[in-house]
Formats: structure tokens, C-alpha cells, sequence
């Protein structure tokens, strides 16, 4: 006849196989031969919690712990059961009461910090996992848990610490080595990430978030089409996981794919409606495809959904700079709509920056954070001046928020005393590193634009914060104190609707650097016989209403013109349908316009030299396009209007000494327009002449921007210096 223990022992096996009926029979057989015996009462409360029955669990092992309450496995269970009804207050303290009754109860530990997780009390999770992973050397799953609990509090090298040793202890933990590439990516460390992400897929080839992401270093590095096959297999393997879709679109919307991304955000939608960053990247969809309304419709919606998201917001700003009738009172209250939102809560823990001692004529230490120390326009409009500042006594510290490099990088580091990449850290541990780094000026160059780091300048790392180069308006923020900007950008007067004070340069507030082995300036087509070509090389995002109206009734005052339209976002068949469709209800004939998608730098320049007179948009004006084009010699009708970003042409066209192209309303715009196209001559006087004036002049200009803007920045130390 079988004892109680061996019946135990036979239950015992049966439990530790699975069998969860049979172990139950017959620990309650022990139980009706022994009433109160607390291992068959804790073990048939055990596999009553693994069945997913655990109110009846907490019975069975309560009563066990009756019986004996100095086992800390009862106490540990309990635990269990509890923060599987939801009860996690409780469950944290029959945890903890296993701990006090063995110290070195790994497993105890484990679970109170997953209790502690569930309460959102992570500081102390990240320390019950650090003890279980100490108490018991090689516990996979308490570091890939531990790695989760700090990567939730953005503590990313910790985390990342902490799945590298889940996945010593364990070669085979899937979830590791695909969290672990996550935030690897997320860092920028394509290099770490790749390889993570790798392992996880050989462990299991249709895990749709580790495909997502594999598809994300894939792009990071260049190589689109692999990218897209692989986020194809990530949202075939999980159909119902809105993100793979997310990152789907995302190579799609890199690839120029505009409509394909359009719709496959949609689909990303449609399994998770409420999924911000979905709504936020369709509508920059839109915005590329000059969708306005859409785009705006579209980031406000992500707002009510996540009113976190600092760059939807930038983008909302942004996009008012685009519509017909944009004011500098409009772009003001817009800009610091995002502050109120972003900047103000950060404004507690700005801290007093002590005055750096020595003499009067010390250096100036500038540093400058930009995503875009490359060939961007951003790069181009700064990297001449850049140089030329260590000459005008200026120390530079380059904060470079990129992880592409080109032949421009080089010379900005080759500037640089010191060059810091900052990609993978977040904005408090830049902001820090700056502080740590006490420049006099930190110059922004990005603003509200992408790879902008508003959050950074937000935290007022540094005295006297600058927004140069690279964003089109006034930042709105509280924690900018210049705008480094020129008298045709922000004439006399109207210095009141900018947030910041201006600094005004001589000349433009940029010196441009013309692209390398552009090709020389040829006369213009017309002069050969060729229909007159009127070109523009502007976004999409630019064009509206008014100005296909002008365009229109330029093309009808010169009879058999054409009409060049060039932009990336062109390279969508499906867009370059849409806009033909909008030049044709303005009364463009399709069959007088040719479109023209991505191409290389330098066969872009030949483009910008293929037309004859060139048409700015309004309200936002170009600004690389416009010199790019004026590097051709060919001449750029504009309409400025009271915003920065609508003044661009204007600024370069005086300062170049171009005249005839500024006009003061449509009509003016429509008739200096036509005037060019009918006169020849004056073309190929232009054209032959244009491109050395530039070179020679103060548009091109590097060391007389940079002393000017050393001057500037040295006197703004100087006189914060005396009000301290």
C-alpha cells in the first residue's frame, strides 16, 4: 500500500510533467488521508495557478501557510497567485515575506520585482532583479527582465548591460537578443544592433518585431531594398502588429514611395487606430506630397492621442510656414505653442551657469549641435563660416546628432577642437554633456527641422543659446537668446514678433558652399531656338493655390513655355498624378509641363541650367533651390512676404546683386516673370556673369561671415558677463 509521500512523489512527477488532472487527484488523495498537510496543500494551490485558476490557488496555499509559515516557498506562491488576480500591493508583500524568511531566495526576488514593475515602481523592480541575478549567477531571466525595467527608465547602457547577460546565461533567449538589438538601434549602434537582431531571427526567423527592426538598420545603413523585403516578411509573419507596418511605410517613405508608404501607414491604422506615431508619419505623407490640410488633420490627431510627441508638434509649427498668407504673428504663436507644451516644464531645472574666469580677451568657446554636419543644406549654408571661426579666436565644440558621413563631415571635424557624436544619447544626458563642457554659445542649427534636438536647448545647457542656418523662423523658445539672422531676413521693425533678440550679419546670414564639380554655366536654352522653360526645384510642400494660379497666367503671357517641376517627392508616380491633375484644374496643360523625380547632386545642377528663369514659391520661399539655381546663372522670381521663410530669394538675390526679380504682389511676380523669358540677351549676360560674382562676394564668404559672427557672439559673452 503507497504512503502519503510516495503518493506525493507519484503527484510530484505527474505535476512536474504537465499533468496538471493527474497531480491534482492525487494531492487531494494525500489530503483526504491527511487533512492540513501543507506540501499537498501548497502544490494543488500551485497547479490550481497554473491552470489559470488562481482565487481557488490563494485558498490552497493560504491554508498552507496556516499549516506551516516558515516555508518561503507558501509565501513566494501566494505572491504569484495575488498578482495574478490583479492585487499587486499584496502580492509585493507576500514576496517580500519569502525574502525575510530566506534571504537568498532568487526566485522571490524575481517575482517581487515583477510585482513592483506591474505598480510602475521600476526603481525598486531594477533592484529586487539586480539582487535575483546576484543571488543566483546565470538567471536569464531575471537580467532580460531587469534589461526591460531600465530601458523603461531610459537608463539604455544599463539595459543594454543588463540583456547581454541574459543572453550569456542563455545563447538561446530569443526575447534578449531581439530586446537587445531594439535598443541598440534605438542608440544608433547599427554595428551591435545588426548582429543581435540576427541572432534572434536564426532562433526564430518570423519574429515580426526583430524583422521590423532588422529592417530598420537596414535603411539606417542604406540598403533600401533589403530593407524593404525584410519589413515585408515582418508584417506578413505578425498581420495584426501595427508596428512592422510602421516600419514598412518608414522605407517606403525613404524610398520616395510616397503613395505605397501613404497606404501602408493606413494599414498600420486600421489594426491599431489609436497608434500615434502612425497618424504622425501619414501625415508627414501628406506634407511631402503637398497635402497640407491632410498633414495638418493628421498630426493633430497624433497630439490627442500622445501630446508627448515633441516632434509632431515641431511639425505642426513647422507647417504653418507653409500656407497662403503666413504671417510673423501666426509663426510666433505657433512656435511657442510647442514651448508651452515641451519647453516650459524643463525651465524648473535650468541651473546657474558660473562665468568662466580669465581675461577679457580670452577665446570664445562655441558649440554648435547640429544633425546635419554633412552635405544638407544646413551643412552647406554653415561649413564656410564654421571654418573660418578658430582663425577669429573661436574654440568649437561640433555636437554631431548624425550617424551618416560625407566629404563635408570631414572638414567640419578638421574645424573642430573638439568633434562629440551624440546620436545615441537622449536630450538630459546631452544637455549635461554640454553643460560639462561649459561653451559660452551653443548655436542650434536644426530648430524645430529634422534631426533637431529642441528638447537639448530646452534645458538651457548653456548661457547664451543661438538658432542659426538651419530652421526657417523663430523658435519660440524661451531658452533660445538669438537669432542669427541678416536686414532682408528680418528687416527693421519687425524684430518684435521673434521670441529671440537678432543678431543681424552685414550681409546674409549664411555663406554658401557651392557643390564640387557642378558644371559650368551654358546659355540659356532659349537663346537657341528652344521653347522658354520656366523651372521649379522646390518641395512639394511649397506649392498652393495662389502660386499655381501664377504660374498659370505666366505660362499663358508666354505662349509655347514649358514648365519644369523637379523634386524627390516626384519620384511617386501616384503623386506626380496628383499635381498634374492640380496644374490642370489651374489651367496648366499636362502636355506643357514635365516632372522630374530624385537624381545625384550634380545631375540635379544640370537640371537647375536645363530652364531658362526660374519661379520661387510663396509664402515659403527656396532656399538651397534658389542658390543652386543662381549658381547656374539662372535668374529666381520671387514674392517675399513678412515671415523668414518667405524672404530667402530676396535676401540672396541683393546680396548676389541680382536685380529684377523681387516683385511686391502676384501681378508684379507674373510680369517680371515674363519679362526675363522675353528677353534673350539679358538671360546670357547673366549667365555668364552670375556665378563669378557669387564666388567673389560676400554670398560666398566664409571668414568675412565668421569674423562678423565672432564679433557678435564675443560681445553677447562680454555683455552677459557684466550682468552677472
Amino acid at each position: 500500500m503507497a504512503t502519503i509521500q510516495d503518493t506525493l512523489a507519484t503527484a510530484l512527477a505527474h505535476h512536474q510533467a504537465g499533468r496538471l488532472g493527474e497531480a491534482a487527484a492525487l494531492y487531494r488523495a494525500v489530503l483526504d488521508a491527511a487533512p492540513g498537510h501543507a506540501d499537498a496543500l501548497h502544490l494543488l494551490g500551485v497547479a490550481h495557478l497554473q491552470a489559470g485558476h488562481p482565487v481557488e490557488a490563494e485558498a490552497l496555499i493560504r491554508a498552507a501557510i496556516a499549516a506551516d509559515r516558515r516555508t518561503a516557498d507558501y509565501h513566494d506562491n501566494l505572491g504569484s497567485a495575488l498578482k495574478a488576480q490583479g492585487r499587486l500591493e499584496d502580492a509585493a508583500a507576500a514576496h517580500r515575506q519569502a525574502i525575510r524568511l530566506r534571504p537568498d531566495f532568487a526566485q522571490a526576488l524575481y517575482n517581487l520585482g515583477n510585482a513592483l514593475d506591474g505598480l510602475g515602481r521600476r526603481d525598486e523592480a531594477v533592484a529586487a532583479y539586480r539582487q535575483a541575478a546576484a543571488k543566483r549567477p546565470g538567471y536569464a531571466r531575471a537580467s532580460f527582465n531587469l534589461g526591460n525595467a531600465l530601458a523603461a527608465l531610459g537608463r539604455r547602457d544599463e539595459a543594454i548591460a543588463a540583456y547581454g547577460a541574459a543572453v550569456a546565461a542563455d545563447r538561446e533567449f530569443v526575447e534578449a537578443h531581439a530586446n537587445r538589438g531594439a535598443l541598440l538601434l534605438a542608440l544608433g549602434h547599427l554595428a551591435e544592433a545588426g548582429p543581435a537582431l540576427a541572432r534572434a531571427l536564426a532562433l526564430r526567423p518570423d519574429h515580426a518585431t526583430a524583422l521590423a527592426n532588422r529592417a530598420a538598420v537596414l535603411l539606417a545603413l542604406g540598403h533600401g531594398a533589403q530593407a524593404d523585403d525584410v519589413a515585408r516578411r515582418a508584417a506578413t509573419a505578425q498581420p495584426e502588429l501595427a508596428e512592422a507596418f510602421l516600419q514598412l511605410g518608414e522605407v517606403r517613405q525613404r524610398a520616395n514611395r510616397l503613395a505605397e508608404a501613404g497606404d501602408t501607414y493606413a494599414a498600420a491604422l486600421v489594426r491599431s487606430p489609436d497608434l500615434a506615431e502612425a497618424h504622425a508619419n501619414l501625415a508627414l505623407v501628406r506634407q511631402t506630397q503637398g497635402e497640407l490640410d491632410a498633414a495638418d488633420i493628421g498630426i493633430r490627431r497624433a497630439l490627442v492621442l500622445r501630446p508627448d510627441l515633441s516632434e509632431a508638434r515641431s511639425n505642426l509649427a513647422y507647417l504653418q510656414l507653409f500656407r497662403p498668407g503666413a504671417t510673423l504673428a501666426g509663426a510666433l504663436e505657433a512656435h511657442r505653442a510647442w514651448d508651452a507644451v515641451h519647453g516650459a516644464p524643463l525651465r524648473a531645472g535650468w541651473k546657474k551657469h558660473r562665468p568662466v574666469s580669465g581675461p577679457a580677451d580670452r577665446p570664445l568657446t562655441v558649440g554648435i549641435l547640429s544633425g546635419d554636419f554633412r552635405r544638407h543644406p544646413a551643412g552647406q549654408f554653415a561649413v564656410r563660416t564654421v571654418e573660418a571661426l578658430p582663425a577669429q579666436g573661436v574654440r568649437l565644440f561640433l555636437y554631431a546628432n548624425q550617424t551618416e558621413d560625407d566629404d563635408l563631415t570631414a572638414r567640419f571635424r578638421a574645424a573642430a577642437e573638439r568633434w562629440v557624436p551624440v546620436a545615441t544619447l537622449s536630450d538630459a544626458e546631452l544637455a549635461e554633456r554640454i553643460r560639462a563642457d561649459r561653451p559660452d554659445v551653443l548655436i542650434d542649427l536644426a530648430g524645430h527641422n529634422a534631426r533637431g534636438r529642441p528638447g537639448v536647448f530646452a534645458r538651457k545647457p548653456a548661457p547664451i543659446q543661438a538658432a542659426w542656418s538651419g530652421y526657417m523662423a523663430t523658435t519660440g523658445m524661451a531658452a533660445v537668446d538669438l537669432l542669427i539672422a541678416d536686414r532682408h531676413h528680418v528687416p527693421e521693425g519687425a524684430e518684435a514678433l521673434y521670441s529671440e533678440r537678432v543678431l543681424r550679419m552685414p550681409d546674409a546670414f549664411i555663406a554658401y558652399d557651392p557643390p564640387d564639380g557642378a558644371p559650368d554655366p551654358v546659355p540659356p536654352p532659349c537663346l537657341s531656338g528652344a521653347p522658354v522653360t520656366f523651372g521649379s526645384f522646390n518641395i512639394l510642400t511649397k506649392l498652393n493655390g495662389p502660386v499655381l494660379d501664377a504660374w498659370a497666367d505666366i505660362l499663358t503671357r508666354v505662349p509655347g513655355s514649358r514648365l519644369l517641376m523637379k523634386t524627390k517627392a516626384l519620384s511617386c508616380p501616384i503623386t506626380a498624378a496628383l499635381w498634374r491633375s492640380k496644374l490642370a484644374g489651374a489651367g496648366i496643360a499636362p502636355e506643357r509641363v514635365t516632372m522630374v523625380g530624385a537624381t545625384s547632386s550634380l545631375e540635379h545642377m544640370a537640371w537647375c541650367a536645363s530652364v531658362d528663369v526660374a519661379l520661387d514659391p510663396f509664402p515659403f520661399a527656396g532656399s538651397t533651390t534658389t542658390l543652386e539655381t543662381l549658381w547656374m546663372g539662372v535668374p529666381v522670381v520671387t514674392l517675399p512676404g513678412e515671415t523668414f521663410s518667405s524672404r530667402h530669394s530676396l535676401a540672396f538675390l541683393t546680396v548676389a546683386g541680382v536685380e529684377g526679380c523681387v516683385a511686391h504682389d502676384a501681378r508684379e511676380y507674373v510680369e517680371l516673370a515674363a519679362g526675363w523669358a522675353c528677353d534673350p540677351a539679358r538671360l546670357a549676360t547673366l549667365r555668364a556673369g552670375l556665378r563669378a560674382r557669387m564666388a567673389g562676394g560676400p554670398l560666398c564668404d566664409g571668414p568675412r561671415l565668421a569674423e562678423h559672427l565672432a564679433h557678435s557672439l564675443r560681445a553677447e559673452r562680454d555683455r552677459a558677463a557684466r550682468s552677472t
